[in-house]
């Protein structure tokens, strides 16, 4: 089975490797923008006060398990889904909002509200490392804009 050279790139800086053998600069920026993307995800709380069940901050993996690739729970025990096809599905219809919305629309309001944090800026560096880190859980998925999570 052949891996794309961003999986390649992004494997590589996971395990710490040089990527400029085989990489061109526009791969490396992407393949570090996924990197970041991960690392905020993780580990930001937007400014929030909110603490998880574990006494820490809340971030976007308090719900999202595993960096948003298995099904997540809410702190009320709702389960929600995975992040895996996030932005195959963008943009699509939020009967709350009674609108079409964007990915970008949905991270922020998933900070806003979740999280109780100050939402990255639309345009901001946060929110193209955000998207970026979704679009690599999306390896492979169908576009199906307006489509339903997994």
């Amino acid at each position: 089975m052949k891996q794309s050279r961003m999986s390649i790139v992004v494997g590589a800086i996971a395990l710490g490797l040089s990527t400029a053998a085989f990489a061109s600069p526009a791969s490396v920026a992407l393949a570090q923008a996924v990197k970041e993307g991960a690392h905020i995800f993780n580990t930001d709380s937007f400014g929030s006060h909110e603490q998880n069940f574990h006494g820490r901050h809340t971030t976007c993996s308090t719900c999202h398990i595993d960096g948003g690739r298995i099904m997540g729970r809410l702190p009320n025990g709702k389960r929600i889904p995975s992040l895996v096809n996030a932005v195959a599905i963008f943009p699509r219809y939020n009967p709350k909002m009674h609108k079409v919305i964007t990915l970008e629309t949905q991270i922020r309001s998933c900070v806003r509200n979740g999280l109780l944090g100050h939402p990255p800026a639309y345009g901001s560096q946060t929110m193209a490392d955000l998207v970026s880190y979704l679009g690599s859980l999306a390896h492979g998925q169908r576009v199906m804009i307006g489509g339903m999570p997994r």
